[in-house]
């Protein structure tokens, strides 16, 4: 098997490899000597005897020309903050076959600023795509890296799963409204600096179509007048808050915008919601 940085680029046409009724999923054995941190995403892993990480992102869906995309900015922004590059150099791309994906791509540069060497994976099921990044700050830790490296690229494959089932007329009548709960916010000290946790109140809005929209502290629209609330343009402005529902075997399945995995949770009885331990109200 070649190694993903061994093939010279060329262009993979992007086809239709998962079925709307189904969803991708990137399979792989987690990489020896290295220690994976948290429990999140993307799943972040960091070496033990030198200094390299590497983070594994999910599939997420995507539109327009990601092959376009990645060649322009890396996709820069679907990279978690701590991990993102400041500058780019030396960048080359060169690509590699996966069974079960349409497209990989790989692009090799040097993170300028806080120099480190990097290698990220691009991998394209139909609308779907995962990241692999990897880093290391000096040659010597990438070059202890690469073995580790090629041991994953064994490893990866592309699976699909079954997608939710569509949102019927009557569950989404069934979960419609304003939910209101009081959850954790994440705010920044103006004052000493850094970041601490305050409650705040919380609200889901939910459309009987399968929209969904969350906010904290004030409501997004009055509670009598949930059907004015214009959900295109929450997602124009606000795209991390703002995504799609659907009611399958039992479950509301939430899934926001471009963020995995799913919120997953029994539909609202009584006019109350259990979102990640919180309970909202219906108002």
């Amino acid at each position: 098997m070649r190694c993903w940085w061994s093939w010279r680029f060329r262009y993979f046409p992007v086809t239709d490899a998962a079925a709307q009724s189904t969803v991708p999923v990137l399979r792989y054995s987690p990489p020896a000597n290295a220690i994976q941190i948290g429990t999140g995403l993307p799943d972040d892993y960091t070496f033990t005897g030198f200094n390299a990480s590497l983070q594994i992102y999910p599939f997420r869906p995507f539109t327009g020309n990601i092959q376009q995309g990645f060649q322009a900015t890396l996709l820069r922004d679907w990279i978690a903050p701590r991990y993102k590059e400041q500058g780019v150099s030396q960048l080359q791309f060169t690509s590699w076959p996966m069974q079960g994906a349409d497209l990989v791509i790989v692009g090799d540069f040097l993170e300028t600023g806080y120099v480190r060497l990097r290698k990220r994976l691009l991998i394209v099921a139909g609308d779907y795509a995962a990241i692999i990044d990897a880093s290391s700050g000096t040659q010597q830790s990438f070059a202890a890296l690469v073995p580790y490296l090629v041991a994953l690229a064994s490893s990866l494959r592309v699976e699909v799963t079954r997608a939710p089932a569509a949102l019927t007329p009557v569950a989404g009548r069934a979960v419609a409204g304003l939910y209101q709960g009081m959850a954790v916010k994440v705010t920044v000290n103006t004052i000493g600096g850094g970041l601490y946790n305050k409650p705040a109140l919380h609200y889901y809005l939910f459309s009987a179509d399968g929209r969904v929209y969350r906010k904290y502290d004030f409501a997004p629209v009055a509670a009598d007048n949930t059907e004015l609330f214009d959900y295109d343009e929450a997602e124009r402005i606000d795209r991390m808050n703002s995504g799609r529902y659907t009611i399958d075997g039992g479950r509301l399945i939430i899934r926001m915008q471009d963020q995995l995995p799913d919120i997953v949770t029994t539909p609202p009885s009584g006019g109350a919601l259990t979102i990640n331990s919180v309970t909202y109200q219906r108002q």
